[in-house]
């Protein structure tokens, strides 16, 4: 292993078990066999995992025992349930700085071998996001014109009709849209990126903030491909879902009930 101070390491076998390649090999000390480098997807659990921290380029700070995880189920499940989808937005900007702060913790949100393909563009203005809501719109009275099979999915003349009456069905007047997006080829991306859009939604309402996945302008992109352009998004990349952000204008006072979990135990 390139990066492995030998002076500290106490060759205790934590990183060959946490390898999730099984590339690490103890011998004398734990290395990678050269032909099997080219396998390492750099997750960093073998540095996170090292009780001395003999493996070297771990950048955060090492977890003194529990301290960093004091967080009660309790207090999960309240934030948790306390999610919600945000439709009605205050005034307040989304300010840069705080979005950077958010993709911040995004960033650690797992990914296929470690892959890492979602790809981001934020649309901090409400005037750019109230443009693409108008561009959907446009989409929508040219289908609802014809036969197409969406006027089975979408109420598109209620859409309309409240978009005329000065409403925006599709993205709420919301300050700011996050698109999630990545390589057309990358098989793996689409749930990389859904994974990604959920720690994203749970990590808003820690800073004032909250969210709604645009469902609307997901289906609009699908079946209108200049949607993507639009949107920023490269030509090579696929859009894998936008989400809306911002200050919620109201606060929402009770947890509303959900079906009980249908689970087959065996």
């Amino acid at each position: 292993m390139k990066d492995l101070n030998t002076d500290i390491c106490i060759k205790c076998g934590s990183c060959v078990r946490e390898c999730p390649m099984n590339l690490i090999q103890m011998n004398d000390l734990p290395e990678i066999p050269e032909t099997a480098e080219a396998f390492c997807c750099q997750c960093g659990h073998c540095r996170a995992i090292c009780p001395e921290g003999a493996i070297g380029g771990f950048r955060e700070s090492k977890i003194e025992g529990n301290e960093k995880f004091t967080i009660t189920p309790e207090e999960m499940g309240s934030h948790m349930k306390l999610r919600r989808s945000i439709r009605h937005y205050s005034d307040q900007p989304v300010t840069r700085e705080t979005m950077e702060e958010i993709f911040e913790i995004v960033r650690y949100a797992p990914s296929a071998a470690n892959g890492q393909p979602v790809e981001w563009t934020v649309i901090n203005d409400p005037d750019k996001v109230n443009q693409i809501s108008s561009r959907t719109m446009e989409w929508m009275n040219e289908v609802s014109k014809g036969d197409s099979p969406i006027k089975d999915i979408m109420p598109l003349d209620s859409m309309i009709e409240s978009w005329e009456n000065g409403m925006d069905p599709i993205l709420r007047k919301a300050p700011c849209l996050v698109v999630a997006h990545a390589h057309s080829e990358n098989n793996m991306a689409f749930t990389d990126g859904i994974i990604a859009l959920t720690h994203l939604d749970l990590a808003l309402p820690s800073f004032g903030m909250g969210g709604c996945w645009a469902g609307i302008l997901n289906i609009a992109c699908n079946q209108h491909p200049p949607l993507k352009d639009v949107l920023g998004v490269p030509e090579r990349n696929t859009v894998i879902y936008p989400f809306m952000v911002g200050y919620p204008k109201y606060q929402h006072q009770r947890i509303p009930e959900r079906n009980q979990p249908k689970i087959r135990w065996e």
